[in-house]
């Protein structure tokens, strides 16, 4: 938000200014004399006679005007703009910083952790201290750090405010958790070398052991052949995730680490140890992530801030030394970026409060067009509308497909078969749930021309058996492996998910086959899976306790749809 609000991406005219102002409570003192102005914001003391972890945040928020587009944007209010300036200055200043009292109070407090049993101030240096002076060098390197973050090319700049993010929540979490302060600061490195390092995956990349297999699997095959996998291989996993992160760390090591940063660090990582002590942080990251596996007690020690140490003939480094080194990768990378005075950039999704949300399908259900995936689309939508109409309000929106179907009708033959089921199925759905007047005038027609290819086994066929409460000529094998194969398939690309409504029908459907031929095992398998993809459905709850109990017919309508006094109350 505070590169927005720059303006160096906007096209048209600032069309409001809006002077904001915030708190943000702080161990860094700045000079009581002095407004310190940046470029994404001003800060100044208190006038409090005492000492004060207060300091004053103001911005001048440009808001672009949208000519004559829908919607009217004032002020996103400072939140946002705060809550971005309070990561940059914890993590530029090596301080706390945060427009909440209660969890900077907590991080500089006396107060230990439950798992740690120890203060933030104990594990790393300055960051938790009770005051953070701020002398004439820090701000210097707080204003041209963030001339240059704000100037970054936009994409850049949103890969580092993550990185930003990632580190100072690290830090944070010292004070209640070691293992994930340590992956965090480990990922906020890791973040930038997934999107910055230019990395193309070689073969050589892929895990040795899986290398082997394949190479061995494909040893028949042409050279053609065998390159199509290992390349579809390569393109679905992340390979040397490891070595990226060393090797962009290391990339981004100025000399200034291993001078005048290291003046006064109790022992600094030397050059020859670091490529192995970053192996060694990845290591311990991804135990944690997928074991919660512990740190090793040395890493973490309260009676000095060493920033590293010997675990079994290996150098390691500690939190305080993890986090030394972040910062420097981090701000290196930032330092080296080019920058931009302006740029042309879609921003308007990324503003603070914007959510895109799915248009609900009585805006898009009816309109005649024909793409690729429209059939399976407008299936799950006109299903979706027929759901609430029964179950939620009998007044519900139900769409006139009239003029979408009369086109279905003249290029039925030219669809994709996927497309092609759906459009049938939408279109005897439709013709059948509306009035006899309302029916198209083919109607009768165009169903006896294509209801056959319904008679099948498909997902279109199980939705259009069940609202006409027709039993499948299928045996009762190729229904069950029809229904799987839905289950299966639903979230599929061009596939359709029915409402949990017709969800739990057609497995009663089916439910009720298997019990009318005696198989009530299989009956009561078929409920239990009814009720387990339908928890909130209370009557049908009930429905499998009754069943389990006395065996009777399962009426999917009777179970699933509301009495007509509930919907009333409704």
């Amino acid at each position: 938000m505070l590169q927005i609000c720059s303006g160096k991406m906007f096209q048209g005219e600032v069309e409001y200014r809006n002077n904001l102002r915030g708190v943000l409570y702080t161990n860094l003192r700045l000079n009581r004399d002095n407004r310190l102005e940046t470029d994404a914001g001003s800060l100044l003391s208190t006038s409090n006679l005492g000492q004060s972890n207060t300091i004053i945040y103001e911005l001048e928020e440009l808001i672009e005007g949208n000519g004559h587009s829908a919607g009217v944007l004032i002020s996103h209010g400072v939140d946002p703009y705060i809550l971005d300036f309070s990561a940059i200055l914890s993590f530029a200043l090596n301080c706390t910083a945060s427009p909440s009292y209660s969890l900077t109070d907590r991080l500089l407090g006396e107060q230990r952790g439950i798992s740690t049993h120890s203060t933030p101030k104990q594990i790393v240096k300055r960051v938790f201290d009770k005051d953070v002076f701020c002398n004439e060098k820090d701000e210097e390197h707080l204003l041209a750090f963030i001339k240059q973050l704000i100037g970054l090319k936009r994409n850049t700049y949103l890969g580092v405010m993550s990185s930003i993010r990632t580190y100072v929540t690290g830090m944070q979490r010292i004070a209640d958790d070691f293992e994930l302060a340590y992956t965090l600061l480990v990922a906020s490195i890791e973040s930038l070398a997934q999107n910055f390092d230019g990395h193309k995956a070689s073969w050589l990349d892929y895990d040795q052991r899986k290398r082997r297999l394949v190479d061995s699997a494909l040893a028949d095959a042409d050279e053609t052949t065998s390159e199509k996998v290992r390349a579809a291989l390569l393109d679905i996993e992340h390979t040397s995730l490891s070595r990226r992160f060393r090797d962009f760390s290391l990339e981004n090591i100025s000399p200034s680490y291993y001078r005048e940063e290291a003046t006064d660090v109790l022992n600094p990582i030397s050059r020859n140890d670091l490529a192995k002590a970053l192996s060694n942080a990845y290591q311990a990251r991804s135990q944690y992530v997928h074991n919660l596996r512990k740190l090793p007690d040395q890493l973490i020690t309260t009676d000095s801030y060493t920033e590293t140490c010997r675990i079994n003939k290996k150098t390691w480094l500690t939190i305080q030394g993890l986090s030394r080194l972040a910062r420097h990768v981090i701000t290196s990378f930032i330092m080296q970026q080019p920058t931009v005075e302006s740029e042309v950039y879609d921003y308007s999704l990324e503003r603070s409060g914007i959510v895109q949300m799915p248009m609900a399908p009585q805006y898009w259900v009816g309109r005649a067009n024909l793409y690729q995936g429209a059939g399976s689309m407008k299936l799950e939508g006109f299903l979706s509308q027929i759901s609430y109409q029964m179950t939620i309000d009998p007044k519900g929106v139900v769409t006139d497909l009239t003029e979408l179907l009369t086109v279905v009708e003249g290029k039925i033959n030219e669809l994709k078969k996927g497309d092609k089921l759906s459009f049938i199925a939408l279109y005897i759905i439709f013709n059948g749930f509306v009035s006899e007047s309302q029916r198209m005038e083919n109607s009768d027609s165009f169903i006896s021309a294509h209801e056959k290819l319904l008679s099948a086994p498909s997902a279109e066929a199980l939705v259009v058996n069940l609202l006409f409460n027709v039993v499948p000529a299928w045996d009762m094998t190729a229904h069950y492996e029809c229904l799987i194969m839905y289950f299966r398939e639903r979230d599929n690309k061009l596939k359709f998910r029915c409402p949990k409504l017709f969800e739990a029908g057609i497995i009663l459907q089916l439910a009720e086959r298997y019990r009318s031929s005696g198989d009530y095992s299989s009956a009561i398998d078929l409920v239990e899976m009814a009720v387990e993809n339908y928890p909130e459905h209370t009557s049908l709850r009930q429905f499998e306790i009754e069943f389990k109990l006395d065996n009777h017919p399962i009426e999917w309508t009777e179970i699933l749809l509301p009495k007509k006094e509930e919907q009333v109350n409704r």
